[in-house]
């Protein structure tokens, strides 16, 4: 009789990661360290929360993420792609095919409507949007009624759920967030995360967000906790009460 054994899956895919990552504003004795050797990697299909007290770096290690900013050493990764040593144009090409942005802002074009809106980064870099999957995401950030309306014609929680159907409407290896909620009233943003996490969970997405709000960060899957600069901690499957209690013993 022969016995079949598994070996427990450590980890998922991943579909960025920093390896040794510092970051540093200014030089010599004015030098600020935003980044302090961070190495951390993020799951995908996941939805990651990054929070951290003010000057954590926590913004700082999204926009490194990103490619909006280079590390002062250490190396980024992209799923499997080194961005560190890309140069401008490379990197811009690659956040626009690859990378989805949610910011605090909404970033709309006020003279197109949310339709147009969502598709303009396919239509800027060439791409035929697809039709079925563009309509799968408008159905599930409910605006299949208001794809006709420019920006103002919309309310906050509407424009932000258009930017973030446009962030996904290019099928991106990852979204990033920064703060997607900070302008917007506890129903919208609920409406917003409640997106974001049908996004991953129906659609496969993988979202990684900062946010200073515990609720916010209990939509995620996992919340990576920064202070001064560092990784400090992890929770996983974290209800609000338990990540503002862990956020309170960060100095938050």
């Amino acid at each position: 009789m022969s016995v079949i054994t598994s070996t427990p899956r450590i980890s998922s895919a991943t579909a960025a990661r920093v390896e040794g990552v510092t970051k540093l504003y200014g030089s010599g004795d004015a030098a600020v360290v935003a980044l302090d050797d961070v190495s951390v990697g993020l799951g995908q299909g996941h939805f990651t929360a990054i929070m951290g007290p003010s000057g954590s770096g926590k913004s700082t290690l999204l926009h490194v993420l990103a490619g909006l900013d280079r590390p002062s050493s250490g190396e980024v990764f992209l799923g499997d792609t080194e961005i560190t040593g890309l140069g401008d144009k490379r990197l811009t090409m690659l956040r626009r095919d690859r990378i989805g942005f949610i910011f605090q802002s909404f970033n709309l074009l006020p003279t197109m409507t949310a339709a147009e809106n969502i598709v303009l980064p396919l239509r800027i870099a060439g791409r035929k949007p697809d039709p079925d999957w563009v309509d799968s995401i408008v159905a599930t950030v409910g605006l299949s009624g208001r794809l006709s309306h420019r920006p103002a014609e919309l309310s906050g929680g509407q424009q932000q759920r258009v930017a973030a159907a446009r962030a996904l409407a290019s099928r991106p290896d990852i979204v990033f967030a920064d703060e997607p909620t900070g302008a917007l009233d506890s129903t919208s943003g609920a409406e917003l995360l409640g997106f974001l996490r049908t996004a991953v969970t129906d659609l496969g997405q993988t979202v990684v967000m900062v946010t200073h709000d515990p609720t916010a960060a209990s939509y995620a899957d996992r919340v990576i906790f920064l202070a001064d600069g560092r990784v400090v901690d992890e929770m996983h499957a974290a209800t609000a009460d338990e990540v503002l209690d862990h956020m309170k013993h960060l100095g938050a």
